[in-house]
């Protein structure tokens, strides 16, 4: 990191706490370039609070019969509500990208102008209070003319949550209107018990070590565990697809 983490503007005479979480992820892109290339097919940053499912990846991938190796590939949970003219990005929760991608985007990164104290002006760069995933997005199209890809299965369910799965599967688009998450998803998209694919990637929101640990009860623990019990019955019927089909249960 070239800046400080405590270094911005003053607010009523206290110096705010200053993430640079662009610096943070870019810097890491390059590192994990540099030294862990070779060591995979593809790279997914997942947040903290987000439960990752590495198989459902796979499967995603080999479903849509991706190369790796030769094509650029950068999907997750796509968000179109932005400003006109800019590019479509990818939720933080969870973002990935294939090794070609990760392999060219480190070169744009490594030569991008750096430390500018502007603010936004559409350009791949490092600046301070730059946004992670928008600037992902913008530097992807502009130099690689790689653009964001929604992760949905064929049902056009997400297989990336934004919000806890109980929460998101009450989501009715007709009911809410569109609002940022239904902005730009197409007619059809899952709604409401067919929101998330039973094949997820990610499951986001989820802020305590103690949500993690049961949902891998949830998902992987035995069957009718007292953490399945508790669940009510839209989240318990989501559970199960998902449990079957991982094989987690066997299938009916």
């Amino acid at each position: 990191m070239t800046r400080s983490w405590n270094d911005c503007q003053l607010e009523k005479g206290v110096k705010k706490v200053c993430r640079h979480i662009w610096e943070k992820m870019w810097r890491s892109w390059v590192y994990v370039e540099e030294n862990h290339l070779d060591q995979a097919e593809w790279f997914c940053k997942v947040d903290y609070d987000t439960f990752f499912f590495p198989d459902n990846v796979k499967y995603f991938v080999n479903h849509k019969k991706w190369n790796a190796l030769d094509e650029y590939h950068y999907f997750g949970h796509m968000i179109q509500h932005r400003q006109k003219g800019r590019e479509p990005m990818i939720a933080g929760a969870t973002a990935c990208w294939s090794r070609k991608t990760l392999d060219d985007i480190a070169d744009v990164y490594r030569a991008m102008p750096k430390g500018s104290e502007k603010g936004e002006r559409g350009k791949c760069e490092d600046r301070a209070q730059a946004t992670e995933e928008a600037s992902t997005s913008l530097c992807l199209k502009r130099h690689l003319n790689v653009s964001a890809y929604p992760a949905r299965d064929d049902e056009l369910r997400e297989c990336i949550s934004v919000a806890k799965y109980k929460d998101q599967l009450t989501w009715n688009r007709t009911e809410q209107g569109e609002w940022w998450y239904w902005k730009g998803k197409p007619k059809g998209a899952g709604e409401m018990e067919n929101s998330i694919s039973i094949r997820p990637i990610g499951l986001h929101k989820y802020k305590q070590a103690g949500e993690i640990l049961e949902l891998e009860q949830q998902f992987f623990g035995k069957p009718d565990n007292n953490f399945i019990k508790r669940l009510n019955d839209r989240s318990k019927t989501f559970v199960q697809k998902v449990r079957r089909a991982m094989g987690t249960d066997p299938s009916t």
